[in-house]
């Protein structure tokens, strides 16, 4: 064979198998690269899902606080707002814990304000374990975490106990809790459950959540804010009963609903007797102190759904629902009964108190409520010119009950 020949044929037989190692090379590196887009992909899906929950509850954390901090009725919007969250971050419960002391041993408690939940899953707000709940009996690891300003987070299986007791009952299988803190002080919770997937929860939702924390604490801040303003507007601070506008406000309505429904009314005028006496003698400090004394007695013996106002000074006002007249006059006699035989103590001193009480019911054709309180003072005088201490109704009396 010539040699020109020899050479060309070592030259493509060198050329082919530099061919065939490139193809096999080229192949593998192909399956490489599809091997390492397999392995990326869910990494990718992973980290693109996390963006995107993370940014699905910032936009409904946005909306919430727009409509929590331009909204009249906060309470309302709260659940909505807290609905929103839910939706946005798959969860199947909503729901903030409030923190609060023992009255008695000072422990740390939290208590269920609170909840939101999807479509057929079970409530908790009104399971009384989520009520002064103690940190350190039943949630201590989660104590120690929140108290610290981070989250806690994970499925429940995996939850050391006690936890894990308490979440069980409630079918969580995976749950993200978040402290609420507010004015710099570990003010309570916010907690999002999983009940139908044992799911882990990324570093961005976790980030997340703890914004809409941040952001839930300062409207429940301006909420409580706001309550406490109406309950001062609305509420006298030294007996705890309606003020002379807020009662008068509500015995209107009642007067015109009992109106409607046809239904009876009774009205107490209360005037503790020589009242003036006690502040004389034993200064205005016990004045207040007998105050108090009566407003005790009140609650004690009256229903709690009667509605009790002071009018001004050692006057009072009561009215009683759907009452027959009998019943009535029995309520305002074990009222004055029990004032009397309940002498207040302060100190070494004993203070007897006793109460006149005029009575007036609802009149038919009579449309305004001011004309049932008349009717009624005008009773109350009554009692007070035949002695004190007694229980006088007006000359009209009471319309049956229906």
């Amino acid at each position: 064979m010539p040699d020109g020949l020899v050479h060309f044929g070592w030259l493509a037989l060198v050329l082919g198998v530099l061919l065939l190692v490139l193809v096999v090379f080229g192949y593998q590196n192909h399956r490489l690269r599809r091997r390492l887009g397999r392995a990326e992909r869910p990494g990718r899906r992973r980290a693109e899902h996390a963006q995107d929950s993370r940014e699905a509850i910032l936009a409904a954390l946005a909306e919430g606080a727009r409509l929590l901090f331009n909204h009249g009725d906060r309470q309302d919007v709260l659940q909505r707002a807290l609905g929103a969250l839910g939706r946005a971050v798959e969860a199947d419960r909503v729901y903030v814990f409030e923190n609060h002391r023992d009255p008695v041993s000072g422990r740390l408690l939290a208590s269920q304000r609170f909840e939101w939940v999807a479509e057929g899953i079970q409530p908790q707000l009104q399971n009384p374990e989520m009520q002064g709940m103690d940190y350190d009996e039943v949630i201590p690891n989660f104590r120690s975490s929140l108290e610290r300003g981070l989250a806690v987070h994970g499925r429940v299986e995996e939850i050391p106990e006690p936890e894990r007791a308490l979440l069980l009952p409630q079918n969580i299988r995976s749950i993200a809790v978040v402290p609420i803190i507010v004015e710099g002080q570990f003010w309570g919770q916010i907690g999002f459950d999983d009940c139908r997937r044992g799911r882990s929860w990324s570093s961005a939702e976790i980030n997340a959540l703890g914004i809409a924390a941040a952001t839930i604490g300062a409207a429940i801040r301006g909420i409580r804010a706001e309550q406490e303003l109406a309950n001062l507007a609305n509420t006298d601070s030294l007996t705890g009963f309606s003020t002379r506008r807020q009662f008068l406000k509500q015995a209107r309505a009642a007067h015109a609903e009992a109106l409607s429904r046809d239904t009876s009314l009774a009205l107490l005028v209360l005037d503790l007797d020589r009242f003036k006496a006690i502040n004389d003698g034993h200064g205005h400090l016990v004045g207040d102190q007998a105050l108090v004394w009566f407003s005790r007695v009140c609650r004690q013996c009256l229903r709690q759904e009667d509605l009790i106002g002071r009018l001004g000074g050692e006057e009072f006002a009561v009215l009683l629902r759907e009452i027959k007249q009998q019943q009535a006059m029995a309520v305002a006699e074990k009222l004055r009964s029990c004032l009397a035989d309940s002498p207040m103590k302060t100190g070494n001193v004993e203070i007897r108190m006793s109460v006149s009480i005029g009575l007036a019911g609802l009149v038919k054709g009579e449309d305004s409520f001011m004309g049932m309180l008349e009717r009624a003072d005008q009773a109350l005088y009554q009692a007070k010119r035949n002695g004190r201490n007694r229980v006088e109704a007006a000359p009209d009396g009471l319309n049956p009950a229906v």
